[in-house]
């Protein structure tokens, strides 16, 4: 009998030395805090937790090197301004205080990513086969249809496929917008820019439109006086040599006058619509001077004209 117990106790003292001698050897999956998934997320880029490396089931259906690879590819593809990093964890990575919420946990995570700040975290569950897709730019409207287009490739393909695909669709939606806000906004500048032409225009022909009519008010005139030229010069003509003299005078300051009228009549005849919507005072100024030279010489002409009515013509 002693020696039958004394046999059983030597064999669970060995039992126990043999589990505490396994127990030694092939260490438990520790799960990952957050400062191990920002260290992993800011060098390589993806991260696969160590719950699911451990994972005896997991390993036989995926390799763990085909896993990294395809999950490298992917983050490499979309770096620049579509940087997205990966994440495939389980429950026990996901702190407490989350609720175990991947959502939540990446925008955790997203917050303490910097130097560059990726544009976005795709969170893989897989221990729930939920997705998660933390990007600032999406709605979450868009998200949650990305990840319901993206669940048969997640189920047929396995969390690397299933992630690159979610990745890629985030990155070109995200794209899709920039693209048509920038259309949206080229647009609405195309619609002012072509607004604010049409203005321009109307005012450019309007206001060209109205000068016109003021410009042909004093042609008129200066088409008047220049008849009245002509007519004093013949009267002038057909008097003696020394009575014409006493007309010459002022028919000569007249028709001097009536050039220099003619001369800047000429120059607001040329005026440009930029330059009168610019400038519209000033050219108005000129062509109130320009048709009061040609009343002053109508005048002086008028004068010159009675004249030579009153003095005897040659014989």
């Amino acid at each position: 009998m002693v020696k039958a117990r004394n046999f059983r106790i030597s064999g669970l003292v060995v039992g126990l030395l043999a589990f505490m001698l396994v127990s030694l050897v092939v260490p438990t999956a520790q799960a990952d805090d957050a400062n191990d998934l920002v260290k992993a997320l800011s060098t390589d880029r993806f991260f696969i937790s160590q719950t699911l490396r451990a994972d005896a089931k997991f390993n036989s259906k995926y390799k763990m090197n085909d896993l990294e690879n395809q999950l490298r590819n992917t983050v490499n593809k979309l770096k620049g301004s579509h940087d997205t990093r990966i994440v495939l964890l389980t429950n026990a990575t996901i702190p407490a205080q989350f609720g175990g919420s991947g959502a939540r946990y990446g925008d955790f995570l997203l917050g303490l990513l910097n130097n560059p700040k990726p544009e976005a975290i795709v969170i893989d569950n897989v221990e729930t086969n939920t997705v998660s897709i933390n990007d600032g730019k999406l709605s979450p409207a868009e998200r949650q249809a990305i990840i319901d287009d993206t669940k048969s490739t997640f189920l047929t393909n396995g969390p690397a496929a299933g992630s690159d695909q979610v990745a890629q669709k985030a990155a070109d939606k995200v794209a899709a917008n920039e693209t048509s806000g920038t259309l949206l906004t080229l647009g609405i500048i195309l619609v002012v820019v072509l607004a604010v032409g049409g203005v321009v225009a109307f005012l450019l022909i309007s206001t060209q439109r109205k000068w016109k009519l003021r410009v042909a008010g004093v042609e008129s005139l200066a088409n008047q006086v220049s008849d009245q030229v002509v007519r004093v010069s013949d009267n002038i003509n057909f008097l003696p040599d020394d009575l014409r003299q006493k007309t010459d005078a002022d028919f000569g300051n007249a028709t001097r006058n009536f050039s220099d009228a003619n001369s800047g009549l000429r120059a607001l005849q040329g005026a440009s619509p930029v330059g009168l919507l610019l400038k519209g005072p000033d050219y108005e100024r000129k062509l109130n001077l320009t048709g009061s030279q040609f009343e002053q010489v109508r005048q002086a002409l008028s004068r010159v004209e009675e004249q030579s009515r009153s003095l005897p013509p040659m014989q």
